[in-house]
């Protein structure tokens, strides 16, 4: 047998399966990541939930996410877990331009510079940066990217009874894996059947109608193997649901249509929960959503459909906004909210133009006035394009030295609180030493390295200031890590001795008399 003979041949068949359009995205996905991303890939950034995480996959079959759980349990009785940053972050790029490989094979697009530009996207969204402080559990979370993009591409692919069943298993572990990126497979099944309109695929009313319910029957089938699986799992295992986010608060159907506005709004208002913190984000993916509009119109006009076809596909594109924002109608509870990591799916934003710019080029169908105004528009839109992208690189790179910074200084804090700590008179290693008003740390002395707040304008989710870390609830994971402190002794207070005359005659820290050795504890005042 010749082993490596049989290895070529392998990787011939599968390169042979790829378009050059594909390779062209995929090369552009792996040097984005490495631009966009090196700095969060060959740095430590590491805090809140990735500091208690270093060795687990954080929340799996209490959270619903019972797929995870079962790489947790396989890794854990083989390879172990680690917290990586270069393997799960290059893994993480690796899955995300395998996705957007799929996407340009999806919608057949021809251009190299669009197959590039969808490489490009998909990388630097911020998003994946924000995904990126979850490092230990990165590449888990883009392997359901992955899925989430095959369960359409499988089924539109050729529809079967077969592929039906198969599309809906890939996406229920697609959402056992993680749930934000059902959005992707609603988003895009619902581009997938306008394009088929406008290219003719589609041509009555009757036949879009029966593709929405297949496309629904299948978000739906994926929903329910999900919420088994969901369920015989955390039975096996005898876990409970966590509570997160009010989740579990039941929903309220009289609260839905106030959700529905609320997706809309969040869509429409373009902060995207803080992706788009600078102004000039923000008019540019408004700029980019208008113009789209306006091409979709124009697309309508002169595709040779129906018109009856024409207006019931408009139904689609009006539930689109919404697809892309589904996360927020998941809970009607109080306590929830969405935050950036949940909004992956608002990347059709970037998307949809690029397919119907090829669509345009393609149909040759810029003749006429209107046209003009459109083409120029289109043209002016290619630039905001390229611009943004180039932008969420850069806010990229921001966003992880606002993290380092944080890292640098709040250690630098905590190394000066524990030596205090061990400076104490009367001080002894077996003492329990309790923290109070930890949450409210009060100190004159803290400083911001920005004078002008410049720091502010990265708002992506956990992606803090350092002073939020030295407050966070899990900071001790935090000391653990970066100081070696913080084991059993080390007690969080509940506010029990916060109310003993004692503790409240103390001042709080780093004034003199914050930490005090009271009836054999070390007692370390921070707030109040």
């Amino acid at each position: 047998m010749y082993f490596t003979t049989q290895l070529e041949k392998l990787y011939k068949n599968v390169r042979c399966r790829l378009t050059d359009i594909q390779i062209a995205c995929f090369i552009a996905a792996m040097v984005t990541g490495i631009v966009a991303h090196g700095y969060a890939m060959f740095n430590r950034i590491s805090y809140h939930d990735n500091s208690a995480s270093l060795f687990s996959l954080g929340g799996t079959y209490e959270s619903g996410r019972w797929a995870l759980g079962f790489i947790y349990d396989l890794q854990m009785k083989t390879t172990k877990l680690f917290a990586v940053p270069v393997f799960n972050g290059i893994l993480s790029v690796l899955l995300i331009a395998i996705s957007a490989m799929i996407i340009v094979k999806m919608f057949d697009v021809k251009s190299k510079v669009w197959a590039v530009y969808i490489g490009i996207i998909m990388v630097a969204y911020p998003v994946v940066t924000s995904i990126f402080s979850f490092m230990f559990t990165s590449w888990e979370y883009f392997l359901a990217l992955l899925l989430a993009v095959e369960a359409v591409y499988f089924l539109e692919k050729k529809r079967s009874f077969a592929r039906f069943v198969i599309s809906a298993i890939i996406l229920s572990i697609s959402l056992g894996l993680y749930q934000a990126f059902f959005a992707v497979t609603i988003a895009l099944f619902l581009v997938s059947m306008f394009m088929d309109v406008i290219n003719g695929k589609i041509t009555s009313v009757k036949e879009y109608v029966l593709r929405g319910m297949l496309a629904l029957c299948q978000l739906v089938a994926g929903l329910g193997i999900w919420a088994i699986m969901r369920k015989l799992t955390q039975t096996i295992k005898g876990i409970e649901a966590v509570e997160y986010k009010g989740m579990s608060d039941g929903y309220s159907l009289a609260l839905f249509p106030k959700r529905v506005v609320l997706a809309y709004k969040a869509f429409f208002g373009f902060f995207q929960e803080g992706i788009n913190a600078t102004a000039y984000l923000r008019i540019f993916t408004a700029f980019i959503v208008a113009v789209t509009i306006v091409q979709i119109v124009y697309a309508l006009i002169v595709a040779k459909q129906k018109a009856t076809i024409k207006c019931v596909s408009i139904i689609g594109l009006i539930l689109l906004p919404l697809a892309m924002n589904v996360v927020y109608i998941l809970s009607t509870s109080d306590e929830y909210h969405v935050d950036t990591l949940m909004l992956y799916g608002d990347i059709l934003i970037f998307i949809l133009p690029v397919i119907l710019i090829e669509w345009f080029e393609h149909n040759e169908v810029f003749d006429g006035l209107l046209a003009k105004g459109v083409s120029c528009v289109t043209w002016i839109q290619i630039a905001v394009l390229a611009i943004s992208a180039i932008g969420y690189v850069y806010m990229d790179n921001a966003a992880y030295m606002k993290g380092e910074i944080a890292v640098e200084q709040a250690t630098a804090y905590f190394t000066e609180l524990v030596a205090n700590i061990k400076a104490t008179d009367g001080f002894s290693d077996d003492m329990e030493i309790i923290f109070v008003g930890w949450n409210y740390i009060e100190d004159g002395t803290n400083a911001k390295v920005d004078p002008d707040d410049q720091l502010e304008a990265i708002k992506l989710e956990k992606y803090p200031r350092f002073t939020d870390i030295i407050t966070y609830g899990g900071s001790r994971y935090f000391l653990q890590e970066h100081l070696g402190f913080g084991n059993d002794l080390l007690i969080e207070d509940d506010g029990t001795v916060a109310a003993e005359p004692e503790v409240q005659a103390m001042p709080i820290y780093p004034n003199d008399g914050s930490i005090a050795v009271l009836n054999g504890r070390v007692i370390v005042k921070l707030g109040e």
